[in-house]
């Protein structure tokens, strides 16, 4: 999370509704079944469905933010995230159900 980057931030996917996908690092600090603990640099939005994409896998995992709280970390505001595992695997550039 340096904040140093050489590839895009964001993602313009190509549907009917125009949507836009903000791309940003996170650290899983730990993960359950359902439950996926996380830490940001940015705020999550209570109720919000993400996709976390992990290097080693071609699928994104859907999640629903269910808690955002700041937090300190090596003297900088971090933000952690409670996510909600909701549907398992989705192509990284569609909703699932499409």
């Amino acid at each position: 999370m340096s904040g140093r980057r050489s590839h895009a931030r964001f993602a313009v996917l190509q549907s009917p509704e125009g949507v836009l996908r903000v791309v940003r690092d996170i650290m899983v600090k730990s993960s359950t079944l359902d439950h996926i603990v996380a830490v940001s640099s940015e705020p999550g939005v209570l109720g919000e469905v993400v996709f976390l994409e992990f290097p080693a896998q071609t699928n994104a995992v859907r999640a629903r933010v269910l808690e955002s709280q700041p937090i300190v970390v090596d003297g900088a505001v971090r933000h952690q995230l409670r996510l909600l595992d909701i549907g398992g695997m989705a192509s990284p550039g569609r909703e699932a159900g499409e």
